[in-house]
């Protein structure tokens, strides 16, 4: 039955079942991964030896150490001192690391492809299949660790910049009130910061050429955070080190599964080819759609 002649009641119901289907999708990706045997070689990923990440934890935690000492003391009304038309770009570029701008359209993204899978054909099937990999990988990036932070920023209760401007004493930027559970006590670590970072990490683990653009704008995002007195430069820089070694470790629990990542005999991880631009823009092509497609529970019987 073709979309001309199909009920607004039939149509709902369509959609609604569409809806239901992704969600059953999404759940069983999400078992998939957990499922998933792991595979040999042993992914490995720069800094994510032993070694490496006890000099990593040393080498963050020195710097968020020499911040919040040396340079943290003079963010508190940095914004004021800031011509306005600074003031008016930065809160442009902060907007970037919202979580809400980030997650919502991969989540988006990931329910759309889910819903639309069992009305595609076979091959388009499997390339559909391919980009919800490498979408569910970035939004668990992002999600996973953008949660995490959330909890312990508002566990540790660090009085933000322009809230430390209103408390007495020298070292203001030093307050930390535990469990305050107030938006103006949760600055450390950044969460624009955590969010444009996991973002731009796996996305250059996906596109190597452009790592360093993407860095790039994660840099300019966390560095809008201090320019407008919402964070210090050891809340950023706190959040881009978790950020980086979460995303880290989950591009190696992907690549140990054979998804999204290959891994050379000598452990070294790299993105897997992924489908040609041809096929990505003719996914959705009513061509590629199938006739009276199955929803999953009629698939699902005998």
């Amino acid at each position: 039955m073709s979309d001309a002649v199909v009920t607004p009641p039939a149509r709902r119901l369509r959609l609604a079942e569409d809806a239901r289907v992704a969600v059953t999708g999404l759940f069983a990706a999400l078992a998939v991964l957990r499922r998933r045997r792991v595979r040999g070689p042993v992914p490995r990923l720069p800094l994510d030896g032993l070694v490496e990440m006890a000099c990593l934890f040393l080498l963050a935690g020195g710097l968020v150490a020499a911040s919040m000492i040396l340079v943290d003391p003079f963010i508190p009304g940095l914004r004021l001192r800031l011509p306005i038309g600074v003031v008016h770009l930065f809160e442009r570029v902060t907007e970037l690391g919202l979580g809400s701008v980030v997650l919502w359209p991969l989540g988006l993204a990931l329910l759309v492809l889910l819903g639309a899978m069992p009305h595609l054909d076979p091959l388009y099937r499997r390339v559909a299949a391919s980009v919800v990999a490498r979408v569910g990988f970035v939004f668990t990036s992002v999600a996973g660790v953008s949660l995490v932070v959330l909890v312990v920023k508002y566990a540790l209760g660090r009085a933000r910049p322009y809230e430390a401007l209103l408390l007495p004493g020298p070292d203001a930027h030093l307050t930390f009130s535990l469990f305050k559970l107030k938006a103006s006590y949760s600055s450390f670590p950044s969460g624009h910061a955590t969010v444009v970072f996991a973002l731009a990490v796996s996305l250059a683990l996906l596109f190597p050429k452009a790592r360093w653009w993407l860095i790039s704008l994660a840099v300019l995002v966390a560095a809008s955070r201090v320019v407008l007195g919402s964070h210090y430069p050891s809340d950023v820089i706190a959040a881009a080190a978790i950020a980086t070694t979460a995303t880290f470790w989950l591009a190696k629990v992907f690549a140990a599964r054979g998804l999204v990542f290959q891994i050379a005999a000598d452990g070294t991880v790299s993105p897997k080819p992924g489908p040609s631009m041809r096929r990505l823009i003719a996914l959705f092509s009513p061509a590629h759609r199938l006739s009276g497609a199955p929803s999953a529970s009629q698939e699902a019987r005998p």
